[in-house]
């Protein structure tokens, strides 16, 4: 059965979301690693360490859902912790292990990467992702306008 068609933007992004993940971990499943968990180390890994709130800022999930996802690469030996100049604050910063994973993990997410650009077209790809910024910038300024005005 073929997924459904609907005018909803959100509903339409999360079927989109949901599919391409699959994609993603399934390329991934051979490095032990999901989606999530290589979003996570390869953002660390560019510009750690980070709070675990900069972190879920950056890439633009709730902190608790970030939070749950960095303890289970702590506990898995990918993610090390450490306390910050505020010892009440603790940073995430990539482990030599979780460093490893990384890396073994690359190949298999360019593959992934490679098989959504050629099947999309390159020049569709970099449509979309500056749409799909361009969707996420606008929702965050709605999100925070909403916010404020409670």
């Amino acid at each position: 059965m073929e997924p459904v068609e609907t005018p909803c933007v959100c509903t339409t992004l999360r079927m989109a979301t949901r599919s391409v993940a699959r994609l993603y971990d399934r390329a991934l499943g051979g490095s032990g690693l999901r989606q999530v968990g290589y979003s996570i180390l390869s953002r660390v890994d560019a510009e750690g360490p980070f709070t675990i709130s900069d972190l879920a800022a950056r890439l633009a999930m709730e902190r608790t859902t970030c939070s749950r996802e960095v303890d289970a690469l702590v506990t898995a030996g990918l993610l090390a912790t450490e306390a910050g100049t505020d010892r009440r604050r603790r940073m995430v910063k990539l482990s030599s292990v979780g460093k490893r994973r990384l890396i073994d993990a690359r190949t298999s997410w360019q593959t992934a990467q490679d098989r959504l650009r050629n099947a999309l077209g390159i020049d569709d790809t970099e449509d979309l992702l500056e749409r799909l910024r361009a969707l996420l910038r606008e929702s965050e300024k709605l999100a925070s306008s909403a916010t404020g005005a409670k």
